[in-house]
């Protein structure tokens, strides 16, 4: 039984508790051999951190490669609906593209047989990277899938969209990027 004098404390107990949870909650947890670890996360107007991988065809890239070019990157898995959904959208961008910009295929911890699947069954021509132990996912602190970043030709990150996007959207960030505009998938003109 806890007496009365006790009790008084409780609710400052509860509250050091509370506090040293939020504080180990909020600490990194894992590093990964192939990241800059004093880079963690994207914003937009942040200068994306640079991941480098493996595609699916053996050649070896890095983010920073495609510099002087928009890059797309879209994080995805072929076991999830909005991905499967969203990916006939990124190909016809792709086939559309006018020579400005690399769309990556960033895969979620998934084989290369699997996602060579995923490429044959949608006739995908742009990069589909490897990710087996979620490097990218960490690195960039994605929330979900599919995620897309846009990153301008300097490297910045202009726009980031959590879940599928049609190819209207698309070419609508794509055009607000190229006109210098902050990108709104959203808005018309």
């Amino acid at each position: 039984m806890i007496s009365k004098r006790s009790r008084k404390f409780l609710p400052f107990i509860f509250l050091i508790v509370l506090a040293i949870g939020l504080y180990w909650a909020t600490q990194p947890f894992d590093t990964a051999s192939n990241l800059d670890s004093s880079v963690r996360g994207s914003s937009v107007n942040g200068l994306a951190p640079d991941f480098s991988g493996t595609t699916v065809d053996g050649e070896n890239i890095r983010i920073s490669d495609y510099r002087g070019k928009i890059v797309l990157v879209n994080l995805f898995a072929s076991w999830c609906g909005p991905c499967l959904a969203e990916t006939p959208h990124l190909v016809e961008i792709d086939n559309d593209n006018q020579g400005d910009l690399i769309i990556l295929g960033m895969n979620f911890q998934e084989t290369p047989k699997s996602i060579s699947g995923y490429r044959k069954d949608f006739d995908i021509s742009y990069p589909l990277v490897l990710d087996p132990e979620g490097s990218f996912f960490k690195l960039y602190r994605s929330v979900g899938l599919p995620t897309s970043w846009f990153i301008d030709p300097e490297g910045v990150i202009r726009y980031i969209h959590n879940g599928p996007m049609t190819a209207t959207m698309i070419r609508k960030v794509l055009d607000d990027i190229r006109a210098g505009k902050q990108p709104d998938p959203f808005t018309s003109g």
